[in-house]
């Protein structure tokens, strides 16, 4: 069930989860890391994409209700995408999506970028195997063998906000 919780309350449990890194058959610590995100704020939607090349990224893992057919989703009205950098690396973005017109204040933009740099830290460290699963993933898809790729949301009235930009 979705309920309102305070900033620091998730981001603490996020890197609980990361600390971790306990996979359970068939979810990955990003997986508990989205489940978490979009049960406790506002968001309809929620992603970590890997860049896997120069203009190509990879999804790692989003939220949605698996019960619902996608026609009965609500449209995403805003979005908020934050690089997820280790050092100059980009690695890649997290991504979150509301149903709601200007949800996001400045408590979502921390929470946002500190949970990308705890997902930073992690890909680039314990969470290897994550990356190296993804880019594996990205090169068969690449020669020719058919994988299922991330749909993207309807533009329709949604207004985009990048962290970092004007």
């Amino acid at each position: 069930m979705k309920t309102y919780r305070p900033a620091r309350e998730l981001l603490a449990q996020i890197e609980k989860v990361l600390s971790e890194n306990k996979p359970a058959f068939g979810c990955s610590p990003l997986d508990r890391v989205i489940e978490i995100l979009s049960e406790g704020r506002h968001y309809s939607w929620a992603g970590i994409y890997l860049t896997v090349g120069e203009k190509e990224q990879q999804l790692l893992g989003s939220s949605g209700d698996a019960r619902l057919n996608t026609t009965t989703l609500p449209q995403s009205r805003s979005a908020m995408l934050i690089t997820m950098k280790l050092g100059s690396r980009e690695i890649g973005v997290l991504a979150a999506e509301s149903d709601k017109q200007f949800p996001f204040g400045p408590e979502d933009r921390v929470l946002l970028e500190n949970v990308a740099s705890a997902l930073a830290r992690f890909l680039a460290g314990p969470g290897k195997y994550l990356v190296r699963a993804a880019r594996q993933k990205a090169s068969a898809s690449n020669s020719g063998v058919p994988s299922r790729r991330p749909q993207s949301a309807s533009r329709n009235h949604r207004t985009a906000a990048a962290v970092g930009e004007k």
